[in-house]
């Protein structure tokens, strides 16, 4: 089509022509370094400018169910990628008495377990 315009990398004018199937693919972004290895989550942060303050190497998974291994996996998935180690990420996991009897997924696939009270929430 005649009135279709080119795609060009907007970051610095690259005609299509003169940019990677990769990068054409990733919609004119180079993602040279985004799979680059990782020795530590501070180490990551620090690459893309982070403060190595506040590294997260904890997170806390308030949420039972398919969202709360949705998660899990998801971030498991990611750590992999770019530490080559699926636990540099810790998941906290709060579990109730119902939970823990009914051996919840997500418990599993936890590091640490907290237990809460079970029962309604009328707070």
């Amino acid at each position: 089509d005649k009135h279709k315009m080119a795609e060009v990398d907007t970051t610095t004018n690259t005609p299509p022509e003169a940019m990677s199937k990769k990068t054409r693919r990733s919609g004119g972004r180079d993602n040279t370094n985004i799979h680059r290895r990782f020795a530590t989550v501070s180490e990551y942060v620090k690459e893309l400018g982070g403060d190595k303050s506040h590294v997260i190497e904890k997170v806390l998974i308030a949420n039972n169910g398919v969202a709360a291994v949705k998660a899990i996996r998801s971030i498991r998935r990611w750590s992999y990628d770019v530490f080559g180690d699926e636990r540099a990420i810790q998941f906290v996991v709060m579990a109730t008495p119902e939970d823990l009897r009914a051996n919840a997924e997500y418990i599993r696939m936890g590091d640490v377990i907290v237990d809460v009270p079970g029962g309604s929430n009328n707070h």
